[in-house]
């Protein structure tokens, strides 16, 4: 019976666009691996220029995106990741997936390589022959904007101690915001060590 109740209360709380867990069930699956011990590696995603693509397209296009992207990662993670990763959905163009560090950037490389393969085809004609969508901004200008990216923030126990889901967000979010500045598909990757006492 627990089996089910806790089932059911998962499937209320996944997100209805694509059916992946929410931020109750992420969180929870975060303290229960950094609790677990072991190697840890949780990669942030998020789509560049989506508000820009929903409002140039509308809305029934920008939800095939999110769904197209979920299916992306749930493929490639099958294909190249751990057999116990666990992918979320954050919210709208956010996603997180938590793997292993030996399968990481792996993973990362084959995310951003499937995600850019399957960008044009979400694009009218004359935007993909372009190569950049035409997109009248707030103030009525005509502004170039590039096709849809994806940023991968990599947040790893590899050089660090991870103890709580708060400090992983907050190393995620720097490493998200860092990653956006980049006009293409990017990960980048942690690399601060704690200097040796002594």
């Amino acid at each position: 019976v627990q089996m089910v109740l806790r089932r059911t209360s998962q499937d209320l709380e996944a997100n209805p666009l694509t059916r992946l867990p929410g931020n109750v069930t992420i969180q929870r699956e975060l303290e229960h691996r950094l609790a677990a011990g072991g190697s840890i590696a949780v990669c942030y995603l998020d789509l560049n220029r989506f508000k820009a693509f929903n409002d140039h397209y509308g809305f029934k296009r920008g939800d095939d995106v999110i769904k197209r992207t979920a299916k992306i990662l749930l493929e490639t993670s099958r294909a190249a990741g751990s057999p116990n990763d666990f992918l979320g959905h954050i919210g709208g163009d956010d996603f997180i997936l938590i793997t292993t560090v030996d399968r990481a950037l792996r993973l990362c490389e084959a995310i951003i390589r499937n995600f850019d393969a399957m960008v044009p085809d979400l694009y009218d004609e004359a935007d993909r022959q372009r190569g950049y969508m035409l997109h009248t901004d707030r103030k009525g200008h005509q502004v170039q904007l590039p096709l849809l990216s994806i940023s991968i923030a990599l947040v790893t126990n590899e050089d660090q101690v991870l103890s709580h889901p708060g400090q992983i967000a907050e190393l995620g979010a720097e490493l998200k915001a860092y990653a956006k500045t980049f006009d293409r598909s990017v990960y980048v990757k942690e690399r601060r060590r704690v200097p040796d006492k002594g």
